[in-house]
């Protein structure tokens, strides 16, 4: 389990002023990127590639601006030959579940964007 802060941000709000459905995604996104960094041991300026094949949101709760800080939690579920499936739970101040997402990525070569398999090192990472 891996664990990230994220300020909600008057940009990311729409005409109701709560979060806007498509920045949940946005939210998912950046902590899942922020666990490969951590998982995988990145130096800053560097990237592990992927590209996303599959997201799905289950939506609980609103976030407010109000709330300052939405906190993503993001677990490993599955590691296939070249893909990771993740969970992504986006949580309140209060704890409380704003929104749940499952996210499906491929790991790719920097050269071309073809698929390409995980690692031995990175499937020891990503599982730990």
């Amino acid at each position: 389990m891996f664990e990230k802060a994220i300020e909600i941000r008057w940009r990311d709000l729409d005409a109701y002023a709560h979060v806007n459905q498509a920045v949940y995604v946005t939210y998912a996104e950046e902590v899942l990127d922020a666990f490969f960094r951590s998982r995988l041991a990145l130096e800053p300026g560097h990237v592990w590639d992927y590209v996303a094949a599959k997201t799905t949101v289950e939506y609980r709760a609103e976030l407010r601006q109000t709330d300052v800080v939405a906190t993503g939690v993001v677990t490993a579920v599955k590691l296939g030959t070249s893909s990771v499936t993740a969970t992504i739970e986006l949580r309140r101040p209060d704890g409380s579940v704003a929104a749940d997402a499952e996210s499906v990525v491929v790991a790719i070569d920097g050269a071309g964007g073809n698929s390409r398999p995980l690692t031995d090192g990175e499937r020891a990472a990503l599982a730990s």
